[in-house]
């Protein structure tokens, strides 16, 4: 019976619908159109035919494999979610769904992204060396690795000896890793097939391969490949060349639409893309027959150089493998799952029936009146896009609004490492005293951990090395996700380095994850039942137990710290054999130990690295996507968003994880109202002499006396200051801030007052010159290359000499009423704070030396 009529009587009894019978002919004929040149029409058929039917049970092997897995991990989460208990013991199906998603503590297991960053710490830790080789100096940004060395490396990978020994070494300890997240990411549900010498990822530059077309693209690409190396994820079998066209024309559309041309609608909800477990398998399929091959791919179509590529595979291999491990091969589905949960205990409570969630007490959640749930379920979709990376409408748009944020960075923040410097250890010192942590223990020892020694040694023990996060739109302190033209992402990371907020945020953070390894290694000696109070509540909240901390105190390193990567190693190595029909066996036995302790590892590590962001607040999803919903980046509400949460993201962080702090320490039982009280005031009050000293440091790098410190406006405003929203508290004594905007400008962010007074600089000043008016362009170019200036106008070591020797110089010249323009300027200052400069505007040699007496 010819094909077409097996497909025709499958679609007449129901077997298969007509669309998916239209597909398996689809496959046929091009499978039967390649092998006809070869073979006759008979055996060209039957060949065909075979083929696809190998292809057709190695998909329902993998797909009935995916449905036990999605069942497990439903009723795991079904479990989760309707046992949680918030800090009151009551019931909250909402909470309980947010923090599957991400939490920072008390949630008694792991979240999606605390998963995601345990296994990037594991990860680093055992790459330390490769990311020393390739680390970047602290001055310049450049790789200290040669060129040839990184080249080196990746023609290893490749499988061609380079000669370079320590380019060896490091290759195999990637390939190591690699293989490790390939086999994990199978285990819970992928199908990435084993390539031999599969060299690196390939990272695609999308808009350059559609602006190229297809064709231009495959000619481009076919020379380099192997197609006898290119394998299909779920047989294994090689493509050839006569599949070559086939699976160019597959990638080729998989890439430039995001995968959308190969999706089916279904009437079941889908969001294009798919299981989860099945998308990683273009990334690999690619097969470049040489190193040299895959780097001039790389440098036409590639995103990123070859070290990019390393880490954005690791990191991103990271959040995927969280995604399975939590949610299943499809969380998407499983995430809708859940809503549907929420939404239906809500809308229980809201009629006045039983219900796991907490509608009647906390009424304004749901904003009752309208449809019950719609704000849980739209909180949940926000958070779960904000983890999996927020979607693009317009990539080129977004790309070049991140770039004009990365510019107001680097031109706005220079004073942000003085904040960090007088407010961080307050707030690490609070963090300690809710988590049980020995406050003064090891606090002196910051510039330690920024010698490159010390930071090694930490980051091989299991932490996260935030260099390298960047690939993956991590958030940098104070600035938000790393995004932009390559130029704009280089030019703000080397100006935190130089404003000094990157090195005391590594600093802080290493010492943290010291604290935390060290106490533990401290408490070895007593049970889990016999731990500090607090201590314990806080291991708890991570799902650590007795169990697990029997495990833990049994493994310390030869330095004294109980380390995630110690633990592991104590484990054994996860080979990922089947334990399910053998668990007597010895292999199976010494799999499930080692799974066991990396498990335990896996915990330690997704404490502290969660822990540090109350320690060392940078901005979380949670709080990040409260304000951006899931609006998609370059449509005009997505950039407006955006804007508007700039400098803002630490500030939210800080204080979300406050509030959530306070109810803790209210219901736990070495809490109380008294505690709470204690733990507030503590805060409030050294949050607010770190945000006085702030201001202060800044006031004399401006050239200006110290402000009074009596008026009680001054302390309101070092409130404000220490707690991350610096720029609200110029509204203290003036109706702008320091860089001019006014209060709706500030909460629509820099960037977008930036582009308005670009607009008023050229055609605002024309329109002003058409019509007669005076345009004052001379005064007005001088304060926007004050205000926008990267690093000069910024950093509190170069703004008071880039204005007063270079910008009111050139004032000088191009305004014919500086003077006036610099006496006023002293005028509104002296009837706002009562301050006067000590380094008058206008004048290039101090007028004194700074007031500092009676302040």
């Amino acid at each position: 019976m010819p094909f077409i009529d097996c497909i025709n009587s499958a679609i007449d009894q129901g077997a298969i619908s007509r669309d998916e019978g239209e597909a398996l002919n689809r496959d046929f004929e091009q499978k039967f159109a390649q092998k006809r040149a070869q073979l006759g029409d008979d055996q060209a058929a039957k060949a065909a035919q075979d083929e696809l039917a190998v292809e057709l049970r190695a998909q329902a092997i993998e797909k009935r494999r995916r449905a036990v897995l999605t069942e497990k991990a439903r009723q795991r989460l079904k479990g989760r979610i309707l046992d949680y208990r918030d800090e009151n013991g009551k019931a909250d199906v909402y909470e309980a769904a947010v923090q599957t998603l991400s939490h920072y503590g008390y949630a008694g297991a792991s979240s999606v992204r605390g998963r995601q960053e345990a296994i990037l710490s594991m990860a680093h830790g055992k790459l330390t060396d490769l990311m020393t080789a390739v680390s970047r100096d602290l001055v310049t940004g450049r790789r200290n690795a040669s060129a040839g060395l990184i080249k080196d490396v990746v023609r290893e990978l490749h499988g061609q000896a380079s000669g370079d020994a320590t380019a060896k070494g490091l290759a195999g300890s990637l390939s190591s890793v690699f293989e490790d997240l390939r086999q994990r990411f199978n285990n819970a549900g992928g199908a990435i097939a084993k390539l031999d010498e599969f060299g690196l990822p390939h990272s695609h530059n999308g808009l350059a391969i559609r602006q190229a077309g297809r064709d231009q693209w495959k000619a481009f690409i076919r020379p380099l490949v192997d197609p006898d190396k290119m394998r299909h994820p779920l047989t294994g079998e090689p493509v050839g060349a006569h599949g070559i066209d086939q699976a160019l024309d597959h990638v080729f559309e998989t890439i430039t639409t995001n995968g959308w041309a190969h999706h089916t609608p279904k009437m079941a909800g889908g969001r294009g893309k798919g299981a989860l477990a099945s998308q990683r398998q273009d990334h690999r399929f690619i097969a470049f027959k040489s190193a040299d091959d895959w780097l001039t791919y790389n440098g036409k179509f590639g995103d990123g150089d070859p070290v990019q590529a390393m880490f954005r595979h690791v990191n991103g291999m990271a959040r995927d493998i969280a995604m399975l491990e939590e949610l299943g091969p499809n969380p998407t589905a499983m995430v809708d799952w859940m809503i549907q949960g929420v939404r239906s205990e809500i809308a229980k409570g809201d009629v006045g029936k039983a219900s796991l969630a907490k509608v009647a007490r906390d009424a304004a959640r749901w904003a009752r009146g309208t449809e019950p749930g719609a704000f849980a379920e739209w909180r949940l979709n926000a958070l779960f896009a904000e983890l999996r990376g927020r979607p693009s409408a317009a990539s080129g748009v977004a790309t070049t609004t991140a770039s004009v944020k990365n510019v107001m960075n680097s031109a706005l923040l220079g004073a942000a490492g003085v904040v960090a410097a007088t407010t961080d250890p307050f707030i690490a010192q609070a963090s300690r005293r809710l988590a049980g942590l020995p406050i003064m223990k090891d606090f002196g020892s910051m510039l330690t951990m920024l010698k490159a020694s010390k930071r090694e040694e930490i980051v091989r023990a299991g932490v996260i090395w935030d260099d390298y996060l960047h690939t993956i739109e991590a958030e940098a302190r104070f600035v938000g996700p790393m995004l932009g033209h390559n130029w704009s992402q280089y030019l703000v990371d080397r100006s935190m380095m130089v404003f000094g907020l990157k090195p005391l945020t590594t600093g802080r953070k290493l010492v943290e994850a010291r604290a935390w390894q060290s106490t533990l290694a401290d408490e070895a000696g007593k049970d889990f039942a016999a731990l500090p109070g607090r201590l314990r509540e806080t291991m708890e909240g991570f799902g650590i137990n007795a169990d697990d901390w029997e495990i833990m105190r049994a493994s310390i390193d030869a330095a004294g710290f109980v380390t995630p990567t110690e633990i592991a190693r104590r484990g054994g190595e996860v080979r990922y054999i089947d334990t399910s029909q053998a668990v007597v066996d010895p292999a199976a036995q010494a799999e499930l130990r080692a799974i066991r302790h990396r498990e335990v590892a896996e915990k330690l590590a997704e404490l502290t690295s969660s822990w540090s962001e109350r320690s060392v607040p940078s901005g979380t999803p949670n709080a990040r996507s409260f304000v951006t919903g899931n609006l998609p980046r370059g449509t005009p509400a997505g950039e407006a968003i955006d804007f508007a949460l700039q400098f803002k993201s630490f500030g939210l962080s800080f204080t979300t994880l406050q509030v959530e702090a306070l109810q803790q320490i209210l219901a736990s039982q070495s809490g109380g109202r008294g505690s709470a009280a204690t733990y507030a005031s503590a805060m409030v009050l050294s949050v607010t002499l770190g945000g006085a000293m702030a201001i202060q440091i800044k006031s004399l790098a401006d050239g200006k006396d110290l402000e009074d410190m009596s008026a009680p406006s001054f302390w309101f405003k070092a409130m404000i200051t220490g707690g991350g929203f610096g720029l609200f508290g110029d509204f203290v004594n003036g109706s702008s801030n320091r860089f001019g905007q006014g209060f709706a400008g500030t909460l629509i962010g820099p960037g977008v007052a930036m582009l308005d007074d670009a607009a008023q600089l050229t055609v605002g000043n024309a329109i002003q010159f058409a019509t007669g008016e005076d345009p004052k362009l001379g005064r007005e170019a001088v304060n926007f290359a004050g205000r926008y200036t990267p690093v000069a106008s910024s950093w509190w070591a170069t703004r008071g000499a880039y204005r007063r020797l270079m910008l009111d110089q050139l004032q000088w010249l191009v305004d014919p009423d500086a003077d006036k323009s610099f006496k006023a300027k002293a005028s509104q200052l002296k009837s706002q704070t009562g301050q006067e400069y000590w380094w008058p505007p206008g004048q290039t040699e101090l007028a004194r030396a700074p007031a500092i007496t009676n302040r």
